[in-house]
């Protein structure tokens, strides 16, 4: 029987184990470029009514969290380049698995498909989870 708790874990524990060899060190420059080149979008957010009314006040942590969801992405040129090396690893799957090169055209359609969906909530989470290590710092960059 699939158990959702058990996989949720089993990313967190993989994310926890990228953030602590420093393979998210990028993730943590993007978050601070990301949170600067924002802070006033961010800081709207606060004083927003439609949010004031849905949740009440909210800290400046919530306001970044909100922020991150509801854009998805810290920085879309490195992410849109990671996807791609995917891709590739993807062709590159497909052609020892069929002995043959693939059609590029219609693997990247397959794994956009197929994984896209997946990969993005994976990176958001990631950052939630960076954000998360270092809060502080990154709450103070908004003053």
């Amino acid at each position: 029987m699939y158990n959702m708790s058990n996989y949720i874990m089993d990313e967190i524990d993989e994310i926890k184990e990228n953030y602590e060899s420093g393979k998210f060190d990028h993730i943590k420059n993007d978050l601070v470029d990301f949170i600067t080149k924002y802070k006033n979008d961010i800081k709207a957010i606060k004083s927003d009514t439609t949010v004031v009314t849905k949740f009440g006040n909210i800290t400046d942590e919530v306001a970044i969290k909100l922020f991150i969801l509801k854009h998805r992405s810290i920085n879309p040129m490195r992410e849109i380049k990671e996807q791609l090396a995917e891709m590739e690893r993807e062709k590159w799957i497909k052609g020892v698995q069929t002995g043959k090169d693939p059609n590029s055209q219609q693997v990247a359609e397959e794994w956009a498909k197929l994984y896209s969906p997946g990969w993005r909530d994976h990176r958001v989470l990631s950052i939630i989870y960076v954000f998360e290590r270092d809060k502080e710092k990154y709450i103070k960059l908004l003053n």
